[in-house]
């Protein structure tokens, strides 16, 4: 079950991993440059004419209004949790070698944060072994989208 512990866990997951990304992005240009290209993600659309495709720019998280940012933040987290450390992590078994496997599947899945996203899915699959609950992930995640998302919305040069 549930313990008032996971919520410590919970609160230094997420400010382990925000910490993290706020130094990458002050002190890494790459990353900065690559997650404001990942926020301003272009999607295809369909045909306007049977020849022709056009290039439909979708800023995902610059036209989301404030509490769009919940449901952006917590379906992911909550389903990729499911997903990976509720789901393929049990199947491999809880220790560190599947741990990894599914870390990297994880980072695989994320591609242009691949390494990023490994990184966070063996701190997320090692917090679910240490707490024997898949919750304690999924808050993590769900959390850091919704604190990731906020900063990029309110000090992002891409909206100016």
């Amino acid at each position: 079950g549930f313990e008032l512990w996971h919520l410590e866990l919970i609160t230094g997951l997420v400010l382990l991993i925000s910490s993290c990304r706020y130094i990458l992005l002050k002190t890494w240009r790459y990353f900065a440059e690559s997650s404001d290209t990942a926020n301003k993600q272009e999607l295809r659309a369909e045909p306007t004419e049977p020849t022709e495709y056009s290039l439909l720019a979708v800023k995902v998280l610059s036209s989301l209004q404030p509490y769009d940012y919940l449901v952006v933040a917590f379906l992911p987290g909550m389903s990729e949790e499911l997903l990976f450390r509720g789901a393929l992590l049990p199947i491999l078994g809880f220790d560190w070698k599947s741990v990894i496997v599914v870390s990297t599947l994880f980072g695989v899945l994320h591609l242009g944060n691949g390494r990023k996203a490994t990184f966070v899915g063996i701190v997320y699959g090692y917090a679910t072994i240490m707490s024997s609950s898949v919750i304690v992930p999924m808050a993590s995640h769900a959390l850091n989208n919704l604190v990731g998302g906020l900063f990029w919305r309110y000090t992002s040069k891409s909206l100016e």
